[in-house]
Order: structure tokens, then C-alpha cells, then sequence
């Protein structure tokens, strides 16, 4: 071994004069010692490396401990600015200004979030900016409509981005959508539209603002009558009170939080057909859900799993996401950030007086749900295109 000086053979002559012997000396024990112990310490050096968790690993935290992501983290948002682009209005944009306040406190280093709305295209434009122009370094987040991911499905031009490729952070609830209709129209419950003679008219902006009203007809039989091409949603509620049309299906929080919906409740001047979430939600309790009818009217796979593509919008409620390349750590920072703010005893206090229920769904969870809906065998695409009337 380099460095080392050869081993000694020392000749001890005996008095008898008998054949001489060699002895090593005591030095050499002692050495090959300390070798052997340097072997077994290399060793678990090696080992230890090995089974170290990777870059990837997620801790949980453990209090006392010093976190260096954390102060790394607060050194760099210090002093900084962090944009949400937001593109469609409404409850997003609520969502999203009340977030902005809330998120400010809980990044480390506190720094300034502003809101940037960026309207158009069904909220296309702003996510192709936030997936394309926005620089990746966690100072530029986005909140689409829970819709958005329909665009890049059917295969549209205009979509420059990958659901599966954004980091998610969070959505403060799940918003199924309410398939409501006039009460004094002759139809009591979806069995009487399945069994009904007559298509009656539901109103609409366009194919995939509507289309869980078109996916019935094959999903369960239920047939309607689409009038399309009302420029804003509440023109469609005034469409209903005129009686141009008579039914409407909208996000169920929103019908349950805001005007004229909340007059109509009272005066009893609308009934609810179905709703989309894998469960009833309290406020509709009496309201089955589209699973619940596609179990009823045995569904085909095919069918259902349209179904499941059409109506995963309610899955991502007001969601919100970084752009790819974000580094994990920020990530990380942003999703904590924005659980803290919806566990923010202020925040919570301003969403139930404006009649907004809380239902925080993770990044992680959202994260899960574009994995799985954007993943479908041809022939769910197909129906799904067909549905919505893509070429």
C-alpha cells in the first residue's frame, strides 16, 4: 500500500544454533488492527451512502428539528414579489384574491403576492403564459378553471401545455356541478326527463360548458334540448327566468352562495335534478348523484368513463399550479404555504360569511387526479369528442 514501509522479517538466532526462526514483530499486529478497523469503517461509510434516501424523498417535519429548505427558502422570497395569474372571473377570481392575502403570511420570508388577471380563451391564455412564458422559479403561480384540462384531451391547437407536467398546489374545495331546473316545469326528477316525451331546453354558453347535459343522453338516456351561444353564464340564469329555456347545470357552490340563486331557493322557483360528486353534497342532500344514476341505469364502461373525464373539472374546484421546472423545494414551500392559509382562522371566518364551504384538496391529490383523467383508452377520448362535438 503506497505510503506504507515494507514489512520487517527479523532473523533471531537461537543459542543451540539450530535453524533460525522468523518472529514479526509486535508493531505489525498493532497495524493490521488498525487496518482492519479502517476496512469495517470504509465500509459503513459505503453502506450508509447506499440506503441514503435521494433528492426526491419527502420528511415529515419533526419539531425542534432545523429545517435548512425552510431558511433557504426564507432567503429567497425575502424582499421578493410572487404573481397568481388568474384567467377566468367569479369564484376564481374571489378564491384567488383571498388566497394572495392569506398565502403572503405563511411563505417564509413573507413576501409581497399580487394578483395578475389574464382573461381569454376559457383561461388557455393564461395558462399557456404560465406554462411557457413564466419563468420556473417559484415566483409565478396560476389558478385556471377547473375545466382547463378539457382543451389539451380533445387534442385543441390552441393549448401549449401538459396538465401532467404542471406542480400542483392546491385547491380550497371540490366544485361538482348542480343540474338545476325550473320547479313549476312538469319534469319533478331526472326519472321524468329519461321517461319524458319531450326534450326540455337547457341553456349554455357552448358544447363544454354544457357538456354534462349532452353526456346524459348516452350515460343514463336523459335527452335535452341545448340552446347555445349566451355570452356570459348569468345570461343563462335570466334566459331560465324568462322561460327561453328551463333548466341550467353551474358549479353547485356557486348556487348555493349568491344571488339570484339564493332569492330563487327561497321562493322555491327552481329544483335540482343531479349533482356530479362521487358523493351528495349537505347542501343537496336530497339530490342524487350522476354515479348514483349511472349504477341505476348500468352504464357502459365506456360511457361511464366519459362520464368520469366530463365531470373531473368538480375534482379540481379552484386549483391552482406552478409552472414545470419549478424547483421542489419552492414547490414544497408554495403547497405548505397554501394548507396553512386555508387552516388560517381569518381566512376561514371571511369564506363563511360569503357562503364559500371549504374543502381543501392537496397538491398532491391534484397531482393524482390529472395523472388519471388525462390518461383514457382511445375509445373514452373518441366519446368524449363526441360528446362535445370535436372533429
Amino acid at each position: 500500500m503506497t505510503g506504507l514501509k515494507p514489512r520487517a522479517e527479523i532473523l533471531v538466532l537461537k543459542p543451540s544454533h539450530k535453524a533460525a526462526t522468523v518472529e514479526r514483530p509486535r508493531q505489525f499486529s498493532v497495524m493490521r488492527k488498525r487496518y482492519f478497523k479502517r476496512a469495517i469503517f470504509l465500509t459503513l461509510m459505503v453502506l450508509c451512502i447506499m440506503i441514503a434516501p435521494g433528492p426526491n424523498t419527502h420528511y415529515e417535519s419533526i419539531p425542534g428539528q432545523i429545517d435548512t429548505v425552510h431558511a433557504q427558502t426564507r432567503s429567497f422570497y425575502e424582499g421578493k414579489t410572487v404573481r397568481l395569474i388568474i384567467g377566468p372571473g367569479g369564484g376564481y377570481d374571489y378564491w384567488g384574491r383571498l388566497l394572495a392575502r392569506y398565502m403572503a403570511k405563511h411563505i417564509p420570508g413573507n413576501p409581497a403576492v399580487i394578483v395578475q388577471n389574464m382573461p381569454g380563451a376559457g383561461s388557455v391564455i393564461a395558462t399557456n403564459y404560465v406554462y411557457n412564458v413564466a419563468k420556473p422559479d417559484g415566483l409565478t403561480v396560476g389558478m385556471p378553471t377547473q375545466q382547463i384540462y378539457m382543451g389539451e384531451f380533445v387534442g385543441n391547437d390552441e393549448v401549449k401545455f401538459q396538465m401532467r407536467k404542471f406542480f400542483w398546489i392546491g385547491s380550497p374545495d371540490r366544485n361538482p356541478v348542480i343540474l338545476y331546473m325550473r320547479a313549476d316545469a312538469p319534469y319533478k326528477s331526472i326519472h321524468d326527463v329519461i321517461n319524458g316525451k319531450e326534450r326540455p331546453k337547457c341553456g349554455g354558453t357552448g358544447w363544454e360548458s354544457s357538456s354534462l347535459v349532452v353526456a346524459l343522453e348516452d350515460a343514463i338516456g336523459a335527452k335535452f334540448e341545448l340552446v347555445l351561444g349566451y355570452q356570459e353564464a348569468n345570461q343563462v340564469d335570466l334566459a331560465v327566468v324568462r322561460g327561453e329555456v328551463i333548466c341550467r347545470d353551474l358549479g353547485l357552490t356557486a348556487h348555493f352562495s349568491r344571488e339570484p340563486f339564493l332569492s330563487w331557493h327561497e321562493k322555491g322557483f327552481d329544483r335540482h335534478l343531479l349533482q356530479t360528486g362521487r358523493k351528495r353534497d349537505p347542501r343537496a342532500a336530497d339530490t342524487p348523484t350522476i354515479f348514483e344514476l349511472m349504477d341505476q341505469y348500468k352504464t357502459t364502461d365506456i360511457n361511464r368513463r366519459a362520464v368520469e373525464v366530463l365531470t373531473a373539472g368538480e375534482e379540481f374546484g379552484h386549483p391552482m399550479m406552478a409552472p414545470p421546472g419549478t424547483p421542489i423545494d419552492r414547490v414544497k414551500i408554495l403547497r405548505e404555504a397554501y394548507l396553512k392559509a386555508m387552516r388560517d382562522p381569518e381566512l376561514i371566518a371571511e369564506a363563511q360569511k360569503a357562503r364559500w364551504v371549504i374543502e381543501p384538496v392537496s397538491g398532491d391529490e391534484l397531482q393524482a387526479v390529472a395523472e388519471r383523467i388525462m390518461v383514457q383508452p382511445p375509445q373514452v377520448v373518441e366519446q368524449v369528442k363526441k360528446i362535445l362535438r370535436v372533429k
